[in-house]
Parts: C-alpha cells; sequence; structure tokens
C-alpha cells in the first residue's frame, strides 16, 4: 500500500505543472482559479442541480423519479467511457514514465493499480462536481433523508471506477492481441475517430427523440428491455447506487460496493496476466517513409519566415493526434450541431416562437441571435485551445521561438492567425447554415459573421496571452499537455463570464432602456472590435515580455 500511494502522488505530480511553472505568477494562478470556479464550477453544478431537481419532482407523480438521476448517472458513465479511452491508452502504454516504471521491481498490478487512480483522480474532477451537483437536485427534489448525502458522496467517488476499468482492459486486451496500433499517433487516430462516431451518434439518436426528456424516461421504463434495462446490464452498479439512496436498502450498498470490487479484481488480474507482454515494443511513432537528398532540396523554396512558421502550426495541429482530436476536431463539429439543432427543430418546433420572430422581424429575436453568434464564437474559439495552448505545445522546444529569425510579436500574430483560420471556419459555416436556414436576409449574415470574426479574434488573441502568462512547457506527450495545462481552463471561464456579462448587459440594455437592438447590435460590434484591440496590445506590450523572461 505504501508503495501504491507514492506511485499514485508521483503520477499525479507528473500531470501537474511543475514546482517552478507553479512558482511563476503565483497571484494569476489563484486569482484564475477563484474565476475558473465561479466561471465555470459553479454555475455548470447550478445547472445541472436544477435540471435533475427540475425532472425528479416532475416525475415523482408518476412514481419513476428513480429514473432521472439514474438515466442521468448512465450518460455521465458512458461518457467517462468514451473520454477515457485516449487518456488510458496514454496513460498506461505512452506516458514517459514507463522507461523508468518498468526496472523497478513492481509488479504489473501495482503500476497498473497506480496509473489507474492517479488517471481516475486528475480526469475525474469535474465530472465529481457534475455528479454531487445531479445527486443534489435529485436528493432536494425527492425530498430524501440525510444520510442519503453521504451515499451521494460516496457514490461521487466511486462512480467512474466501472467505466474506467472498461477502457483499461479493452486497452490491454488490444495492445496484447495485436500488432498494429503499436504506437500512439495510430491509437490516437482510431480513439478520436471512435470519439467522434459515438458523439455524433448519440446526438443523432437523442434528435430523433427530440430531447423530451419525460418521453425519454417513460420509453426506457416501459420494460426491462428499454433503455434503462440495457444500460442497466452495461453498468449494473448504478441501479443499486440509487436504490440504496432512495430505499435506504444496505443490501442495495453493498452489492454496488461488491460489483466495484469485482471489477476492480478483474481489472487487476488482467493487468497482471497482459501488461508486461502487450507494453513491449511500444513505440513514440514517426514519420513514416524517407525521402532521397535531392527531393529534399528540390521541394525547398524559398518563401517568407512567417509563411513557412504558419504551416509549421498547421502541420503540428492535424498531424498530431491529439491536437488533431482536441483541438481541430471541435470545429468541424460545430455545424454538425447546428445541423442536428435545425433537424430536432423541424421535428419538434422546440424553437418555434424564436423562428418566428426571426421571420417577422421582431428586433428580440434578431439581437438574441446576434449574442447566440458572439457566445458561440468565443467559447468555440476557447475551448478548442489552438490559442490557449499556443505556447505550450512548443513544450522542450521552447527555446526555439527565441531563436527564429521572427520577432515575438510576429510569432504570437501567426499563432493568432492560425486560430482564428480554424476557429473562424467552423464558427463561420454554422453561423451561415443558421442564417439562410432562417432567411434573415444578406445584411443580417454578413452583420453576423463579421461580428463573429471580431468574436473570434478577441478570443485568440486573449488566449495566447493567457498562455503566455504561465505555459506548461515540461510535458512527455501531446495529450497531457493539454491536460496538465491550467491556463486552457482559465481562459475558459474567462470567456464565459466575459461572454455572460456582454450577453447579460445587452439584454438588460435592451429591456430597460429606450436603446433599441440594432443601436445594440452596432454597440456590439464596438465592444468586440475594442476588445480584440485590447486583447491585441495585450499581446504587444505583456505577452512578448512574458515570453522573454521564461528560460523554456
Amino acid at each position: 500500500m505504501r508503495i501504491y500511494l507514492k506511485l499514485v502522488s508521483a503520477l499525479i505530480k507528473g500531470v501537474e505543472p511543475s514546482a517552478k511553472e507553479k512558482k511563476r505568477n503565483r497571484i494569476f494562478y489563484y486569482v484564475m482559479s477563484i474565476i475558473a470556479i465561479f466561471g465555470i464550477m459553479l454555475p455548470m453544478a447550478f445547472f445541472v442541480g436544477v435540471i435533475l431537481f427540475s425532472m425528479t419532482t416532475a416525475l415523482e407523480s408518476f412514481g419513476t423519479q428513480d429514473n432521472a438521476i439514474e438515466l442521468f448517472l448512465h450518460l455521465i458513465a458512458v461518457f467517462s467511457f468514451i473520454f477515457g479511452m485516449n487518456v488510458i491508452f496514454s496513460v498506461f502504454y505512452f506516458s514517459g514514465d514507463i522507461e523508468s516504471l518498468l526496472p523497478l521491481p513492481l509488479r504489473p498490478y501495482q503500476i497498473i493499480g497506480s496509473k489507474f487512480t492517479a488517471a481516475l483522480i486528475s480526469e475525474s474532477v469535474m465530472e465529481f462536481i457534475v455528479i454531487i451537483a445531479a445527486f443534489a437536485g435529485y436528493i432536494i427534489g425527492g425530498g430524501l433523508p440525510f444520510y442519503s448525502w453521504v451515499i451521494a458522496v460516496f457514490g461521487m467517488l466511486t462512480l467512474p471506477i466501472v467505466p474506467l476499468i472498461y477502457c483499461g482492459i479493452i486497452c490491454m486486451l488490444v495492445m496484447y492481441f495485436t500488432r498494429f496500433v503499436r504506437n500512439k499517433d495510430t491509437v490516437n487516430k482510431i480513439t478520436g475517430v471512435f470519439t467522434f462516431l459515438v458523439v455524433v451518434g448519440m446526438v443523432i439518436m437523442l434528435s430523433k427523440s427530440g430531447f423530451d426528456s419525460n418521453a425519454l424516461i417513460k420509453a426506457a421504463s416501459e420494460s426491462e428491455n428499454g433503455l434503462l434495462g440495457v444500460m442497466n446490464c452495461i453498468f449494473p452498479h448504478i441501479q443499486f447506487l440509487v436504490l440504496s439512496m432512495h430505499e435506504n436498502t444496505l443490501p442495495d450498498l453493498l452489492i454496488y460496493i461488491a460489483i466495484n470490487a469485482a471489477a476492480i479484481f478483474i481489472f487487476m488480474l488482467t493487468a497482471q496476466a497482459v501488461y508486461f507482454p502487450s507494453v513491449v515494443g511500444i513505440g513514440q511513432g514517426g514519420v513514416s517513409g524517407k525521402r532521397s537528398g535531392e527531393k529534399t532540396i528540390s521541394a525547398m523554396k524559398m518563401r517568407p519566415a512567417w509563411i513557412t512558421y504558419m504551416k509549421k502550426e498547421f502541420r503540428l495541429l492535424v498531424r498530431t493526434p491529439a491536437y488533431f482530436t482536441n483541438c481541430f476536431m471541435i470545429n468541424l463539429m460545430c455545424p454538425v450541431g447546428v445541423i442536428i439543432a435545425i433537424v430536432i427543430q423541424e421535428n419538434t418546433d422546440f424553437m418555434g416562437g424564436f423562428v418566428y420572430g426571426i421571420h417577422s422581424g421582431d428586433e428580440e429575436s434578431v439581437l438574441f441571435f446576434m449574442l447566440g453568434v458572439t457566445a458561440l464564437s468565443v467559447l468555440v474559439t476557447a475551448v478548442n485551445c489552438i490559442a490557449s495552448a499556443g505556447f505550450t505545445r512548443e513544450g522542450k522546444h521552447f527555446a526555439f521561438i527565441k531563436y527564429i529569425p521572427l520577432s515575438y510579436m510576429t510569432q504570437i500574430n501567426v499563432k493568432a492567425l492560425v486560430s482564428i483560420i480554424i476557429s473562424g471556419t467552423g464558427v463561420l459555416a454554422s453561423v451561415i447554415i443558421a442564417c439562410i436556414w432562417l432567411n434573415v436576409g444578406i445584411k443580417y449574415i454578413i452583420f453576423s459573421c463579421m461580428l463573429s470574426i471580431l468574436a473570434v479574434a478577441f478570443a485568440s488573441y486573449f488566449g495566447i496571452f493567457m498562455d503566455s502568462v504561465n505555459p506548461k512547457l515540461i510535458w512527455d506527450d501531446e495529450l497531457n499537455a493539454l491536460r496538465g495545462n491550467y491556463n486552457i481552463f482559465f481562459n475558459m471561464a474567462l470567456a464565459m463570464v466575459s461572454e455572460g456579462i456582454i450577453c447579460t448587459g445587452s439584454w438588460f440594455l435592451y429591456k430597460y432602456t429606450a436603446i433599441g437592438a440594432i443601436r445594440l447590435i452596432i454597440l456590439l460590434f464596438t465592444v468586440f472590435m475594442v476588445l480584440a484591440a485590447l486583447s491585441y496590445l495585450l499581446c504587444r506590450y505583456r505577452a512578448t515580455k512574458n515570453i522573454d523572461s521564461l528560460s523554456g
């Protein structure tokens, strides 16, 4: 146990920012943590809690109030499995500590057990918050007694174990029985495509139900072969956890614990049997094929330095599977999400009032649409972290940016331009699709696109500034570069807070002043022009100094 705890502690520290990185700008780190808590964590927890409270109270009269929390926990387990696959592959097989751990007198189950625990803790912090918020809504909505809170805390900490164990067993068996996935690039490509297809498939399936929660829950509970019946076969522990909370039955809680214990036991047996053979021959990937010297020389052309630097940035994002999956793919999914929303609207008319308002020229609906355009533009740019991980991606090659014949500001402009092109393409495609479907007219299409580009430019330059303050330069895997970079999380929090202030302020101005929607849209243009200019100046006068002060 002592060895296990030491390994877990060491592995978690390997993902966290180093002591040197934490020491830099300590005040900035604390301030951003507070903003992240109040800008992301608490609003998200409140939103989830309200949804579960509403669903629980609405279904209480039907006697099926447990189905709401049960379906939600199954959804959490599914997403834990989907997004945990790539993480588990990376942690088990492609992390930089493999070469250090294998020669040590450690058994396979000790290595895997510590790696699994470290991954569970590192990856499930946000998930813990969502789960406890859902439990809170369910307990308050159902009027459950105090002991349910104790079980809820225990369930919050243990619920993600089974989905991640599924990931771990699948990963080890795949690596043991196959030879075509012996490097991380191949694995990341496979898991990235798998994640994309599953998420899109789930959204399409839900869209066919119209996202009608009451109908979905009733259909799920009609028979043992319904949705809940199927999900309870895949994740059997969840139903017993919910039963133990609602009915105060100790046997159900013991069954829940026994299922988790049995899953851990099987997982450890699998690790002991197949981990060492499966980890042999693991490579870090590389460039396939060779080019002759003559071909290489003939392919060289004289280009402006900034164009070459831009090609380098594009290639890094597209050719690195971890970056392509986490930074690039969300921009491809954005238009897909808009199309799915349109399909849902056609089937359910859930946005009927808004669509009618747009078609009738209602100023309030037009203003709401413009605010939605700015929110989508800022949040997508922040979430894809192309800008907010711009310097972090350099890693151990950070010194490279100090010695190439390009000024710091030119490099910042190139990184921002790459973010604007990639983020803007996905967002503009989404905005144009929505505009054409809503038939808003060419004037508003132009206004929407211009406003979207300004919002993307603001978010891109500000994200680069955030990453320049305290980039994570010590990492051994591209996925860890994103997972351990708190600047991404802080930037998302600031993006949500700033967009929330802008949207709320605009709405209040429209409701409680004589300012019309058209004037407010012009004001939005002015605001985002000022924000884009300020973020550019932050990069010009502060980010360049931050870069110069970093030793890499």
